[in-house]
């Protein structure tokens, strides 16, 4: 019986624990549009993602796991689909959004959407940081959001652009 209940407890605040490790996203607002609903957006498609390399930590007797400093994230080809979650998330928003390259010749628009994003590994690539840059047709940057994995890269929730785009789009464009 007491090995259930310790083994219970053990489950309760592992769930608690990873499950409350999402990272931070951090928004700040230049000038936001007045009438974003009626605008024409273009989302710049990265030419590729960034990657750390899975560093393995140390266990050392009588100190117990040491996690080693990441290093320099590298260039690796695009992971994932984020330009294409960032425009379903825009799109729902009333904005007519289209996919283009850096290279692209593009017409009219209201505002273009670039964004950066850096991947790692564990068990399978995770999203360890993104950034989405709103800019004025002038140049401006209207408003920018940067999602982070927290400090302690060892417990999350797997983070991918599906669970953090949302939240980023919502805090870029509600008021």
């Amino acid at each position: 019986m007491k090995k259930n209940f310790l083994y219970l407890a053990f489950l309760a605040i592992l769930t608690i624990s990873t499950s409350s490790c999402s990272g931070t996203i951090n928004t700040v607002k230049y000038s936001v549009p007045e009438n974003i609903a009626q605008k024409k957006a273009y989302i710049v498609s990265a030419e590729n993602s960034q990657y750390i390399q899975f560093k393995p930590g140390v266990v050392l007797p009588m100190v117990g796991y040491i996690v080693l400093p990441d290093d320099s994230s590298k260039e690796h080809e695009i992971i994932g689909n984020t330009d294409l979650v960032i425009k379903n998330e825009v799109e729902k928003y009333g904005i007519k959004a289209e996919i283009v390259k850096k290279d692209d010749k593009l017409g009219d628009f209201d505002f273009l959407i670039e964004y950066h994003d850096t991947w790692r590994w564990d068990f399978k690539k995770i999203l360890d940081k993104l950034e989405i840059v709103i800019i004025s047709p002038e140049g401006t940057v209207i408003s920018k959001s940067e999602y982070n994995i927290y400090k302690n890269k060892e417990l999350h929730n797997f983070p991918t652009p599906e669970k953090e785009v949302p939240k980023m789009i919502k805090e870029l464009l509600e008021k």
